[in-house]
């Protein structure tokens, strides 16, 4: 059985990095994880550069994956730079919302409606952040998260659950792909950590037997959400395909060419470690 891998280094890894990596590498970055044999990739964010400045070379970065838009203008951007996939994201979690959009979620549901509306659903993902608890407003109830849906699938074929604080459990995997299931729309896993891998690989696990064949990954387990404090680090790649490859699933990754993609994602954590001793 083939098993999805979708790589957001470039994106959610590098975001919340301090010191700029300078283009040339975040695309040899990129380029790597394509010869590795990565189908699906989210380059780059068109966030304004003053609120993410690892993001300021959008258009540069970009080769042919997907990117994230957060308003008509960094949609606009990315259609004319040739993105034709894309990826939106809000959260049951009003807090959330506001923090990173200065909106509540029907807001931003009304916004991308004006400029979302022509996108083909099978080029979006919808990404749902703290689908499985908030340190905010605590659980998500069954019936928001239902509500949720419903206003993803209005945009995109796939709806990304994100554990931004690593709080999920394998009943909420259970849960959530049910409602998924009722819904008719293909889920994905985000999975967040803090310093142990096993607890997202069990929800891997878990989403696998629940049906879900698509997983977010990050090369060297770069990245986290630099908007929720101590939301810990991005299930690495190199995992998650390890244990996908034992279990028996294809993935169409070459695991000796990952590990040269994963040296440079080393190297960027260590200029990034160099950097800060010497500041």
């Amino acid at each position: 059985m083939k098993v999805s891998v979708y790589e957001v280094g470039p994106r959610d890894g590098l975001q919340s990095l301090k010191q700029f990596v300078d283009t040339p590498i975040k695309r040899n970055l990129i380029h790597s994880l394509y010869a590795a044999g990565i189908e699906n990739i989210e380059e780059t964010s068109m966030a304004h550069p003053k609120l993410v400045p690892q993001m300021a070379d959008a258009e540069q970065v970009f080769q042919r994956g997907s990117v994230l838009v957060m308003n008509k203008r960094g949609y606009e951007r990315a259609c004319a730079m040739g993105a034709e996939k894309f990826n939106i994201v809000f959260s049951p979690c009003e807090t959330f919302n506001m923090k990173n959009f200065g909106k509540t979620r029907s807001e931003l549901i009304l916004m991308y409606k004006t400029f979302m509306d022509k996108v083909p659903k099978e080029n979006v993902r919808v990404y749902i952040s703290m689908a499985f608890g908030s340190p905010y407003s605590g659980e998500i109830s069954h019936n928001k998260m239902l509500s949720c849906i419903k206003d993803a699938k209005m945009f995109g074929n796939t709806i990304v659950l994100s554990d931004t604080i690593g709080c999920g459990d394998k009943e909420d995997v259970r849960l959530w792909a049910e409602l998924g299931f009722i819904e008719n729309v293909k889920l994905a896993l985000h999975l967040h950590h803090k310093g142990d891998e096993s607890k997202p690989i069990s929800l891997v696990r878990a989403g696998l037997f629940a049906g879900i064949k698509e997983f977010d990954s990050s090369i060297g387990g770069l990245g986290g959400c630099p908007f929720v404090e101590g939301s810990g680090a991005n299930l690495a790649t190199e995992t998650l395909v390890r244990h996908l490859h034992t279990w028996g699933f294809e993935t169409g990754i070459d695991q000796a060419l990952l590990n040269e993609a994963s040296l440079i994602a080393e190297e960027i954590k260590l200029s990034q470690t160099v950097h800060e001793i010497a500041a």
